[in-house]
């Protein structure tokens, strides 16, 4: 009996005792996956590969024919081991794993946000680190900067963002009192505004003050409870945010 015979019989011998006779998957595709089968059902083939390094569960239908191990595969597999095509395939294998795993991880930040937002609660980061101010979206087309103060009734802006809004005729508005921020007050012109978004968070239908006086310092207005009162309010310092949690 040849030496390269008696290897591949000890191979054979080895591999029938340990019960794993490794197997050819032939694929519709045309590909071959060479390792032991671990478990079949009825849909699916699970086979191991290189002592376990790598585990694949195939799918019946993509399956054309399953054969047994022969000579000339087994000396394959031992030459391509020699080679250190295995190890090659254990670096790609590493590289996927740590790409399926930033993907997962990815995933799961995404469902937390998703998980956050369906129940309504939404972190908004303050305007230009100024703490207290957020940048708001006004009748879903001009963007201003307003001070978020649960001490004021309604929400208040300046004439000229009413003016930017296209909000003429302030005269005829009813004509209502406002605190601004610095604690003045100061008489203002009663208006609804079609929406007022903070973030992802939106109010419609919002009762507001055209102040005649700036509300403050480099600010368009006021963030008062008309708005606020749809939410939970917190400020968080420490992450310079404000954060809206629907009721």
């Amino acid at each position: 009996m040849s030496r390269r015979i008696l290897i591949f019989l000890t191979v054979v011998f080895v591999m029938r005792t340990s019960g794993a006779l490794p197997e050819t998957i032939e694929l519709k595709n045309g590909r071959e996956i060479i390792g032991e089968i671990i478990q079949e059902t009825e849909d699916a083939v699970v086979v191991s590969k290189y002592g376990g390094s790598f585990i694949y569960s195939i799918s019946r239908d993509r399956i054309k024919a399953i054969r047994s191990f022969g000579p000339e595969e087994i000396e394959t597999d031992i030459n391509l081991e020699k080679k250190g095509a295995y190890s090659v395939d254990k670096e790609k294998e590493k590289t996927r794993r740590e790409k399926l795993e930033k993907y997962r991880l990815e995933k799961y930040e995404q469902e937390v946000l998703a998980s956050k937002k369906a129940r309504g609660r939404i972190k908004i980061k303050f305007s230009k680190d100024r703490f207290g101010v957020v940048d708001a979206l006004l009748n879903k087309k001009i963007k201003a900067s307003l001070l978020v103060d649960t001490g004021a009734s309604r929400v208040v802006i300046s004439e000229e963002i009413a003016k930017q809004l296209g909000i003429e005729d302030l005269e005829d508005k009813p004509t209502v009192h406002a605190v601004l921020a610095d604690g003045r007050i100061t008489t203002g012109f009663s208006i609804t505004l079609d929406s007022v978004k903070v973030g992802d968070s939106e109010v419609k239908n919002v009762n507001t003050v055209v102040s005649k006086r700036p509300p403050g310092a480099g600010l368009d207005g006021l963030l008062g409870m008309t708005f606020l009162g749809h939410f939970h309010v917190k400020m968080d310092a420490k992450d310079n945010s404000l954060i809206l949690e629907k009721y």
